[in-house]
Order: C-alpha cells, then structure tokens, then sequence
C-alpha cells in the first residue's frame, strides 16, 4: 500500500541512490544525468531543514521508501508552488504509483496550503509523466524548444500546471 511521510534525514542515502539511477536522472530537467554524493544531498537536506518555501516528502510502499515528491518555491503570497517527484525504484514505475501520489500532492497544495496554481516542468520526451500529468488536468504553459542538453542531444522541456477550480479567484 502506498504511504506518503515526512522527508526525513534517514532519506538521504535513498536520495544519493534513486538521483544517481539513470532511469530517474534522464528525465529530471535541471540535473539531466547528473551524478550526486552523499556530502551535497546532506548539504541540500540541511537547506531543506531552514526553507520556509519548501515541502518534501517520501513515496513508501508500505514501510519501504520508492521515491519522493514535494512542492518548492511556495509562494503564499501568490498561492503557487513548483511540484517535484520522481519514482525511484525502477519496479515501481508504470504501475500507477505516479498517479496515487500526484493526486495527493495536488491535494496537499490546494486544501492543505490553499494554493491556487500548481506548476511544473518536464522533458516533453517523458510520454509517461506527460500523458499522466494531462490526464490529472495539468494544462500546457509553454514550450521551451531545445532547453536541456544531455549526451549530444537537446531536449523541448514543458511548463505545465493546473489551478485550484474549487475555490473563488479573489
């Protein structure tokens, strides 16, 4: 059963692991193959700790992490924020794990924080996310044509993101 918890410092070796997996890593924009350690994502974990605009969580099948998801950027002024997840147990991808999950994070910005707008962005190559992410009600924003590059190849990345339809735009 899929449980979602608390970012915790114990997480910091299943992050270390599922962003140097390059299943997760090929499709993450800013971070496109790129390789972590456990000394920067301590260093990110600590920021993580003192940020007021940000709310990170942990993907568990049962007891035992899979992946993370989280809003960052949150703006209570504007009432939006970014969201971010990333399944990371290759077997745990393709079986609807993404779309438990995006639900209740969406559910978390819109009742929990009282957000308006959800944003996110995502390399248009990722037919999966993309198809699941419009299927949630996420609407396209924008294209950027050949924004990320990665092994000699340039990638259009998407801005998509879906609005709050239950509340009163004031």
């Amino acid at each position: 059963m899929i449980k979602i918890r608390a970012h915790l410092p114990r997480d910091i070796a299943y992050r270390v692991k599922w962003l140097n997996n390059p299943n997760v890593s090929r499709f993450i924009g800013d971070r496109m193959g790129q390789k972590t350690s456990l000394r920067k994502e301590r260093e990110w974990f600590g920021d993580y700790q003192k940020a007021k605009n940000k709310k990170f969580f942990t993907i568990c099948d049962d007891s035992k992490p899979v992946g993370f998801v989280g809003l960052s950027n949150i703006s209570r002024a504007n009432k939006n924020a970014d969201l971010f997840i990333a399944i990371g147990e290759d077997d745990y991808r393709g079986r609807g794990v993404g779309k438990i999950v995006m639900e209740w994070i969406i559910d978390y910005g819109f009742k929990r924080l009282k957000l308006h707008k959800i944003n996110l962005g995502v390399i248009k190559d990722n037919i999966p996310a993309v198809k699941l992410y419009r299927a949630l009600g996420f609407v396209t924003e924008g294209e950027m044509k050949e924004e990320v590059f990665y092994k000699g190849k340039f990638y259009d990345f998407l801005s998509l993101a879906i609005f709050n339809k239950t509340e009163t735009n004031k």
